[in-house]
């Protein structure tokens, strides 16, 4: 069983799977390649205005304006973001 950094699991064939060995492949997520997709609303305020400074889970695509995150958030950090939902959750 193989999972993906978006959540996807595979079974099937997974033998056959193999770890990319590319020397010049980075393995992360560029951030300013997401696009929020267009009506995303925010969990919180309910708004989806200013897509740009809204911040989207990977696993459950819910959005979250920076601003509305108690604290707010002013500067997008490297690492992992989980939202508050899915934490709360136990996710």
């Amino acid at each position: 069983m193989l999972e993906g950094c978006d959540g996807v699991v595979w079974k099937d064939h997974v033998p056959n799977y193999a770890p990319c060995h590319l020397p010049n492949v980075d393995g992360t997520m560029d951030p300013s390649l997401a696009i929020v997709r267009a009506g995303l609303r925010c969990m919180l305020c309910g708004s989806s205005n200013q897509a740009a400074h809204m911040l989207v889970y990977d696993r459950c695509s819910r959005g979250w304006h920076m601003s509305c995150l108690t604290p707010p958030i002013d500067v997008v950090s490297t690492g992992r973001w989980i939202c508050p939902r899915c934490t709360s959750e136990g996710r």
